[in-house]
């Protein structure tokens, strides 16, 4: 890459897209590897259901198998990201498209979900904290301490995670694949 080249990268905002994402996969990943190996770093935050939520809590067979397979999922992630910054080159058509649909069904998933529009995220934790919601009696603090969580750490990660993606697929279809500026 020629030295205009890096500087046009570097006033690229849409470049860093792809290294957050990557971070953001890595922190995801970490805190999936934490629960795995049975510790609980915001478990008890985490927006789900009492049953599942016991389920981490109590490190059943299939709560852990759950956290080794996203830890898998965010090294698949990681891998992706450093993909779409361009970092291994252009690729095939096949695993071109392979990427750009894994990252625009993950931006789709991480935004969606964000917004609430899964249960969890902005909408839903807004009607929990406006007691607009429908909360069994026994269940309305632990409901209201993961949408005061989830409104303030989950959904905004998700967010920048879920853009994020789309931001890195974007730039890497319109780069062609290789993720860099093309020298002139």
């Amino acid at each position: 890459m020629t030295a205009r080249g890096a500087r046009t990268e570097r006033r690229d905002p849409a470049a860093a897209a792809a290294h957050i994402a990557f971070w953001c996969a890595c922190a995801y990943g970490a805190m999936k590897l934490e629960w795995a190996l049975g510790g609980e770093l915001l478990m008890r935050q985490t927006p789900l259901p009492r049953g599942v939520r016991d389920d981490l809590l109590n490190a059943a067979p299939g709560a852990v198998a759950g956290s080794w397979a996203s830890v898998a999922l965010a090294l698949v992630g990681m891998a992706a990201a450093l993909h779409l910054s361009g970092r291994f080159g252009p690729h095939g058509r096949f695993r071109r498209g392979l990427l750009l649909a894994g990252s625009w069904a993950g931006c789709a998933f991480m935004v969606v979900r964000a917004l609430g529009l899964l249960g969890y995220g902005f909408a839903g934790d807004l009607r929990v904290l406006a007691g607009w919601a429908s909360v069994p009696p026994d269940d309305a603090g632990l409901a209201h301490l993961q949408a005061q969580w989830d409104l303030l750490l989950w959904s905004p990660y998700w967010l920048l995670f879920g853009t994020c993606w789309g931001i890195a697929a974007r730039r890497y279809r319109r780069l062609g694949g290789g993720g860099r500026a093309q020298a002139r």
